[in-house]
């Protein structure tokens, strides 16, 4: 009996990506647990990423967002949002406002960065 069938040969493209180690260790874990079943094909570092992306919603969005906000970001988008508010000023009188603590009340009220009072 000859075989007629003709596998399609695959051709994909990789490529790596920079994480760090304990990542990689972590999702490696995660993988292992996955793949404990044979019942199944094994699912790769790829075919997991696929998954969360297609899934990832708009608040999965904002929330990985958030946890990379620096006061840098946060200062500029505050300062935005003054001048809306209040209107424009000027470089040294922002600096003067944030030193001399006129601002805390508005960022308290406003930052997407928790802020501790000092007592």
């Amino acid at each position: 009996m000859k075989n007629t069938e003709t596998t399609t040969p695959k051709n994909y493209n990789f490529t790596s990506i920079r994480i760090k180690n304990k990542t990689k260790e972590d999702v490696t874990k995660f993988l292992d647990k996955v793949n404990k079943s044979e019942d199944c094909g094994k699912v790769t570092f790829d075919t997991l990423i696929g998954y969360f992306l297609e899934k990832t919603s708009k608040d999965d969005i904002e929330n990985l967002q958030l946890k990379t906000i620096t006061w840098s970001h946060e200062e500029t988008r505050l300062r935005k949002i003054w001048e809306k508010k209040k209107g424009k000023v000027s470089d040294n009188k922002w600096k003067e406002m944030l030193y001399m603590g006129q601002l805390q009340e508005f960022i308290g009220m406003n930052s997407r960065i928790k802020i501790s009072t000092i007592e």
